[in-house]
């Protein structure tokens, strides 16, 4: 590696990048360009600070030359924002890129890339986002529906409208009543055309090289995400089955909810962002898979927490996109 190229934006310019520069340096480069984001940034926005500011700070910490992303090409997504910098690059004549990874795994790096390249993938996406347009309509005809309610509500006698406010006079009884009507409505509604109530269902994890068999419930209010991959993640009751996990994984959990220590590299544990059964905390993740059948999940994270009480009969809580997949 002689001339490493880096893509960045320096909005605005850390330590990190600081040091980046300076790992091209020590993994031998002789010389470092710099494609960078300009007038405006990924997002779209105006950058914090102006973009000679950002130039300066990559020269004075060791880049070489500083290339301009066109305007265009940095407000794209991810992929051609990329795709823009690394032609750039290997125009100057680069011959390698320095960039920064959630893992130093490059074969997990170059599998990703496959799966991402592959057509599978983009049929699953095309599938993924054709059902979120349906949901979207879904939602937009409620929207329209209720409104359209509250513009029927004013023609009724006795109504006073007032500042965009609709002003019924009903009596406290009457009230009631009505909120009674619009539940049981609701009620019947949800019956009829609804999913069916669903308790737990058995299951198998696979996680750390073992097989674990939980009981398995479906939240669809459950939404916990990798807020830096987007896996999807299935969350774990530590307690019920900290004895069927591998030893290493369990020695390293007991610390983890005992003092928080930091994980051991080999265990692939990562942090994610919880608000759920645990509240606002960080809980430790592993890559897992769930069978159920003849169905498998891979790709999964598993997320353990360690309530107080056991909550339930579940030990394992899935949402909606997992649990279509393992047939629920």
């Amino acid at each position: 590696m002689k001339f490493a190229g880096i893509i960045a934006e320096y909005d605005p310019f850390h330590n990190g990048h600081a040091w980046q520069l300076a790992q091209a340096r020590a993994l031998g480069a002789q010389r470092v360009a710099v494609a960078m984001s300009c007038g405006l940034t990924q997002r779209g926005a105006l950058p914090l600070l102006p973009e000679a500011v950002r130039v300066q700070a990559a020269l004075a910490c060791g880049a070489d030359l500083v290339f301009a992303l066109p305007a265009p090409c940095a407000c794209a997504g991810a992929e051609a924002f990329a795709r823009a910098g690394v032609r750039i690059l290997a125009a100057a004549g680069c011959d390698a890129l320095v960039f920064g990874a959630e893992t130093p795994d490059t074969a997990l790096l170059q599998k990703a890339a496959r799966v991402l390249c592959s057509e599978e993938y983009r049929a699953e996406l095309r599938q993924q986002l054709a059902a979120g347009a349906r949901s979207f309509a879904r939602l937009c005809g409620w929207y329209a529906a209720l409104n359209g309610l509250l513009c029927g509500a004013v023609v009724l006698p006795g109504v006073q409208a007032n500042n965009l406010s609709v002003l019924l006079p009903v009596r406290p009884g009457q009230l009631l009543l009505c909120c009674a009507g619009v539940y049981g409505l609701l009620r019947g509604l949800l019956a009829v055309f609804g999913r069916p109530q669903r308790g737990c269902f058995a299951a198998v994890l696979q996680i750390a090289g073992a097989t674990v068999p939980v009981q398995a419930y479906h939240d669809t209010g459950f939404t916990l995400q990798d807020p830096l991959a987007g896996r999807r993640v299935v969350l774990v009751q530590y307690p019920p089955l900290r004895s069927r996990l591998p030893a290493p994984l369990r020695a390293y959990l007991d610390s983890w909810f005992a003092s928080g220590t930091a994980p051991p590299p080999g265990l692939r544990v990562q942090f994610v962002p919880c608000a759920a059964v645990t509240g606002h905390c960080l809980l430790p993740a592993v890559p897992a898979a769930l069978c159920r059948g003849q169905r498998r999940v891979p790709g999964l994270l598993a997320a353990f927490c360690a309530p107080d009480a056991p909550t339930g009969a579940w030990t394992l809580l899935l949402g909606d996109d997992v649990a279509e997949e393992v047939g629920v």
